[in-house]
């Protein structure tokens, strides 16, 4: 089997598992959508003049590309504990010992649950036009490639932090540890640049916070006040290593769960 026709096969596959859970749909973008309906309002006549709004949907609407990186996230999670799935249940050992290129294998992973997941997130951008934003074709065009970026560095991520955990139960364990937290520290509920200084640069070193702000510079108008022209640089970084590390990690044998 070509590495062409092994590709094709299991991202057929991951896209019909995702067409039979439409409950991980609606969670993936249910609850950016919660956070942001909630916080938006909650804090509406606390800020105004963030991403060129005046009125009270000035922080909902800062807070529209963290609510992105989160449905990325969650959309993320949910994909790579498929692949834990897929490990324990035999299906990854039958492929990886027969003629499908390991590399089939990351390819598919990162197609099948990352052309979901930035759909998904992509979803979030229709709010911005009940948030007042004015954004440009160009800008939008940059908010969605910002989402592409960010769902393959994440994508990549997840994958590989997957493949060397031994049961979905300590890859939820890591998640909280790990990843919720570096969520948190993205900016994305924050105007990061007007933080303490230690607080901005665990912001300015945290991976999630790149395209996160590359997003929210493309929506905006206006570079990012964080990271400057650095912020598209940086999240095309994020992007390749991300799938880097995962074509690494795969190609080395996973953990298993002990008994």
């Amino acid at each position: 089997m070509s590495m062409l026709d092994a590709t094709i096969a299991l991202t057929e596959r991951e896209w019909t598992r995702l067409m039979r859970q439409p409950a991980r749909i609606v969670a993936t973008i249910g609850t950016p959508m919660i956070f942001l309906v909630a916080l938006g309002a909650g804090f509406a006549g606390s800020m105004s003049g963030l991403m060129g709004v005046d009125d009270g949907r000035a922080y909902a609407a800062f807070l529209l590309p963290g609510m992105i990186s989160m449905a990325a996230l969650f959309a993320s999670i949910f994909g790579a504990i498929s692949l834990i799935e897929d490990r324990q249940g035999g299906f990854l050992v039958a492929i990886l010992a027969g003629q499908a290129p390991k590399g089939s294998v990351v390819a598919a992973k990162t197609i099948g649950v990352g052309g979901p997941a930035c759909a998904q997130a992509c979803v979030m951008l229709l709010a911005i036009w009940p948030l007042g934003l004015h954004v440009s074709l160009l800008g939008l065009l940059g908010a969605i490639l910002g989402v592409v970026l960010l769902t393959i560095g994440v994508v990549g991520f997840s994958l590989a932090l997957a493949w060397r955990t031994a049961s979905t139960q300590e890859f939820h364990a890591i998640m909280n540890t790990v990843l919720m937290p570096m969520w948190l520290v993205s900016g994305g509920f924050y105007p990061a640049a007007e933080a303490a200084a230690p607080m901005r640069w665990l912001t300015i070193i945290n991976p999630l916070t790149w395209p996160t702000e590359a997003i929210r510079a493309s929506l905006a108008g206006d570079p990012s006040p964080l990271l400057g022209g650095w912020a598209w640089p940086l999240s095309i970084v994020f992007a390749i290593a991300g799938v880097s590390l995962a074509a690494t990690i795969i190609k080395t044998p996973g953990r298993k769960a002990s008994a």
